[in-house]
């Protein structure tokens, strides 16, 4: 029993899954465009706020891919899962780099003009968009052994795409303060050749390609992802519990601010340290659920991810101090993040590789996609209503709520009842 154990913690701990060349390279590759990306979009802002001294001019950058996200997001999985996943990696990352390339050349002969920047980022965006579904069909590929390794493999990469995201805006504003917006971009222009350089080194097995044929069938395709989720009870009561809480907890977008500066006096400085804290929770987050994700069940951790974060909320602005505040931020990101990995890698192990990018990026435009938008415009409404307080603490009783609520929703009870029997099961046979 103890040789078993032993085995099995090496093919799913954190180091064993970095072992794997093609996975490492993978993710090296994310991080170093995942900066870049996070210095040409702090930098384009900065250029068409500075060009435009309109804040809703450059608020549209940021909402451009979450406007093509909600919109396009299906129809370019449904595309990209059509690709060989390779040279569709390659040459997504191949014109990112031709387009910033084109953009900072734009600056150096002064003929850069707001639509420019308008144009290159909607054309990013649409590339990341079937970037990121043909890199969620292609990791399960390269890993040897995908029941055991993928579960941590998923929380590595959004653990270090939290880190970069923690790290970027950071040295992001130092680096815009002091080298021009052209150097900027063409440091972006590399992060991406060297992903795809890297990219180009990584043995990827040829995946299944299923299509039908014309307009409609693209149609018929596209639905594939949606109708996948749903009709798995438990996936489809997840995206809907999901949705709803995104929804909800989208006006803590506009109210953190408000929050850091209204209630806790702290200023910037104290906006600054929530925001870090956020990040932190989530990668905390992340690497608990990548090691412990087939312990519970999906219902459990989707229980134990609301209670957490609905808390936190409920709690925080009952002692306004910025201590704590920082404390119950962090276990508001760790609490939602902790079933992030475990959804994402059930999806992908359930999921056949030939709809793998329409299945996540379905569930990303049900989950987030429209909720989110909707959620923000609700709080547009709210910050004229009532007092962050208010908002936190309305916001945290629902998330309890709705985490309490799962306890008698008949799917999450009999998924929580037949891994609790398996695992009684495994543990009596001395697996």
């Amino acid at each position: 029993m103890n040789q078993k154990t032993t085995n099995k913690t090496g093919e799913e701990g954190y180091l064993a899954v970095l072992r794997i060349p093609s996975f490492t390279v993978l993710l090296v590759g994310r991080l170093v465009s995942g900066a870049g990306q996070i210095l040409f979009s702090m930098a384009t802002m900065w250029y068409i706020l500075q060009l435009t001294e309109s804040a809703l001019a450059a608020a549209l950058i940021p909402m451009l891919p979450y406007l093509i996200y909600a919109f396009l997001g299906i129809p370019l999985a449904t595309i990209s899962d059509r690709l060989p996943k390779k040279p569709l990696l390659i040459w997504t990352d191949i014109w990112r780099a031709v387009i910033a390339c084109i953009l900072a050349i734009l600056f150096l002969t002064g003929s850069m003009l707001p639509w420019h920047i308008y144009v290159a980022n909607l054309l990013i965006a649409i590339l990341g968009f079937m970037f990121n579904p043909a890199t969620q069909t292609v990791i399960p590929a390269i890993l040897p052994k995908p029941t055991e390794q993928l579960a941590p493999a998923n929380a590595l990469l959004n653990s270090s795409s939290k880190t970069i995201e923690l790290l970027g805006y950071a040295l992001g504003g130092i680096l815009i303060a002091f080298i021009s917006v052209q150097s900027i971009l063409f440091i972006y222009a590399i992060t991406f050749l060297l992903s795809a350089l890297a990219i180009a080194f990584i043995r990827i097995p040829v995946t299944k390609v299923v299509k039908q044929k014309g307009f409609s069938g693209f149609v018929k395709d596209s639905m594939q992802g949606i109708t996948f989720l749903f009709s798995n009870k438990v996936l489809a009561c997840c995206i809907i519990f999901g949705a709803i809480i995104n929804f909800a907890g989208a006006p803590l977008h506009i109210f953190t601010p408000i929050f850091a500066n209204m209630v806790l006096e702290a200023g910037p400085q104290g906006y600054g340290l929530l925001q870090s804290a956020f990040a932190a929770g989530s990668i905390v987050g992340s690497l608990l659920s990548g090691k412990y994700a087939k312990r519970l069940s999906l219902a459990h951790w989707f229980l134990i991810s609301y209670l957490i974060s609905g808390a936190s909320l409920l709690f925080m602005p009952m002692y306004p101090n910025l201590y704590f505040a920082i404390a119950c931020s962090f276990l508001l990101m760790l609490g939602l993040a902790l079933v992030n990995v475990p959804l994402v890698t059930s999806i992908l192990l359930s999921t056949p590789e030939e709809k793998r990018g329409r299945v996540m990026n379905s569930m990303g435009v049900l989950m987030s996609g429209v909720s989110n938008p909707l959620g923000l415009l609700l709080g547009g409404w709210l910050i004229e209503a009532y007092s962050p307080s208010w908002v936190y603490m309305g916001i945290g009783m629902f998330v309890i709520f709705m985490g309490t609520a799962s306890l008698f929703v008949r799917p999450f009870r009999e998924d929580r009842a037949g891994h609790t029997s398996h695992r009684k099961s495994s543990v009596s046979s001395g697996i």
